[in-house]
């Protein structure tokens, strides 16, 4: 089943894995990820509407979705969306997400856009309209995330630019972190120089070592496999 096809019948859908605040501990949000029962991998998905010039259609369509199905069961945690770089910049996405909020109840979610350096959309963080569109969105409420810190080569520039809400490390980081000395260092810098202003999530924690390692180290916010698998929610 192809692209336009997917689309066309709704077989889309999410599954939404928690994210918890490990001083707190308690549940602090979710982050919608996009699915497809013809799909081996979402990464396919959005190279194929790419490749059909049908992204931000793609993307808004995952948007409202994950919103619509998270407000009704979720309004206290905070909601995790990825959008491309693309969408934010598209003259239309403004009003989408005026109108998402303006339909959604008072009491709909924090929503959080987490931005990801996707090697096709690399030339779009540079553009000038960006850093305006990111004020626009915050104005509406929203907040932003970095997402795979340490992933890109730009993350260090483009974090410091836009000034994210929340940075979100790259799952290498958690891997093994509890035997790792030279990731605990990482670590522990990241959250000293950032913590002030951004609040730093390590993402693929797996172990208690890990999340007891990251939590020594002044990670506040963590995700993982260990934490809560993804899964739907039922509306």
């Amino acid at each position: 089943m192809n692209i336009f096809e997917l689309l066309k019948k709704n077989n889309l859908f999410h599954f939404y894995q928690p994210i918890y605040h490990l001083e707190e501990n308690q549940l602090f949000g979710y982050e919608a990820l996009l699915r497809s029962d013809h799909l081996k991998s979402p990464a396919h998905l959005f190279k194929d509407a790419m490749k059909s010039n049908i992204l931000y259609h793609l993307d808004t369509t995952s948007i409202e979705k994950a919103f619509s199905i998270y407000r009704k069961q979720h309004q206290q945690e905070k909601l995790f969306l990825n959008v491309f770089i693309s969408t934010l910049l598209n003259p239309n996405f403004v009003d989408f997400m005026e109108n998402l909020l303006f339909n959604a109840s008072k009491n709909a979610p924090k929503i959080v856009f987490e931005m990801n350096e996707a090697i096709e959309e690399e030339e779009m963080w540079a553009s000038s309209i960006l850093l305006e569109r990111v004020a626009i969105f915050r104005s509406m409420g929203i907040e932003f995330a970095i997402d795979d810190f340490g992933q890109g080569t730009a993350s260090l520039r483009n974090t410091l630019e836009i000034e994210p809400e929340y940075l979100k490390l790259d799952r290498f980081f958690a891997h093994n972190l509890g035997t790792s000395e030279k990731k605990q260092r990482l670590i522990s810098l990241f959250t000293e120089y950032f913590n002030k202003d951004t609040t730093v999530v390590l993402e693929g924690i797996e172990t208690a070592s890990d999340l007891q390692t990251a939590s020594d180290l002044g990670i506040d916010i963590a995700q993982g496999y260990y934490l809560g698998k993804p899964a739907e929610i039922v509306s």
